[in-house]
């Protein structure tokens, strides 16, 4: 049976490519870690910050990185190639913060106003130094 099949089957196989055909989709099932990222072959993706600790589905192709909680589509990141990358988009992480305002700008109040003038403080100044 062996030398049938080396005889009749073998000259018609074909050897196998050098690298692996790429997958058309993958479909992962990520817990969403508390810096609200997801991790994917060693790089980590954003993903908004409500939905630290639930869990996702990851759907991957060969350019996009596409994250859905339950039916809903809530992160959409082109696919990377670097190894350890973190790909943030700031938007997942509106809210957490609050931002920063400008200081109000000094009083211009005269010293009078405040309950002396540059005289008391001179005069006491002076006295001292005697």
């Amino acid at each position: 049976m062996a030398a049938r099949f080396a005889r009749a089957e073998a000259a018609a196989l074909r050897a196998l490519p050098a690298r692996p055909l790429p997958r058309r989709e993958q479909r992962l099932r990520r817990r969403v870690a508390v810096d609200a990222l997801v991790g994917v072959d060693t790089i980590r993706y954003s993903v908004p910050h409500r939905l630290v600790r639930d869990h996702v589905e990851v759907v991957l192709d060969a350019a996009c990185v596409r994250i859905f909680h339950g039916q809903t589509l809530v992160a959409t990141h082109a696919r990377a190639q670097e190894p350890f990358s973190r790909i943030i988009d700031p938007a997942h992480y509106a809210g957490l913060w609050r931002t920063p305002t400008a200081p109000d700008p000094p009083s211009a109040a005269p010293l009078a106003a405040l309950g002396r003038d540059l005289a008391t403080y001179a005069a006491i100044v002076t006295e001292g130094a005697r």
